[in-house]
């Protein structure tokens, strides 16, 4: 059954219980079950149904007063991202990073040890502290804020979400605590 099917049919028994707000993990596609690794931060994975069944699960919602939150992974992307294919796609044959997502995700010449995998076919290496198959945005780079923005303002203007539970903020900036409150805040 779909996300909305599903949690729909239980929304007045929530309400009756007193619930006031969902948390919903990770919904959009990914290529693993827990999710946390995002192809497309625009859509919902299939299993939990479409665009529409989301909207109509957050109308009913707020018709009982209960918000919506959904988990939001702006630490790392899936390996499957298109962003992540084209900029690795840009360094195999301009030998550098580079292109549309180049400064996306962090990558370096040298192996860095732990939390780093090579670029299939390319003598680069890419930040990966979780594992290879979910590489670390560069929070530095002006294009991901901005990205991140536009996802943010995506499920709160366009489908009426309430907030967002941020997921591995203590490893934005591995190791540094200040760097992490800084891009919090």
């Amino acid at each position: 059954q779909s996300l909305e099917l599903v949690l729909k049919d239980k929304l007045d028994y929530l309400k009756d219980l007193g619930v006031t707000a969902l948390w919903l993990m990770p919904i959009h596609p990914s290529p693993t079950y827990h999710k946390y690794d995002v192809n497309d931060y625009y859509a919902i994975d299939k299993a939990y149904g479409t665009l529409d069944d989301f909207k109509r699960l957050v109308e009913e919602a707020h018709k009982l007063d209960i918000k919506i939150i959904i988990d939001l992974v702006v630490n790392h992307t899936s390996s499957d991202n298109p962003w992540f294919k084209g900029a690795c796609e840009y360094i195999r044959q301009n030998g550098k990073p580079g292109g549309e997502y180049g400064e996306y995700y962090n990558f370096v010449t040298s192996n860095q040890g732990t939390g780093y995998s090579q670029v299939s076919g390319a003598p680069y290496y890419y930040e990966a502290r979780f594992w290879s198959g979910m590489p670390d945005l560069n929070l530095n780079s002006e294009k991901v804020k901005e990205e991140i923005k536009n996802i943010m303002k995506y499920w709160l203007i366009d489908y009426d979400v309430d907030g967002f539970r941020l997921d591995a903020v203590t490893s934005y900036y591995t190791g540094n605590v200040d760097k992490n409150v800084e891009f919090l805040s």
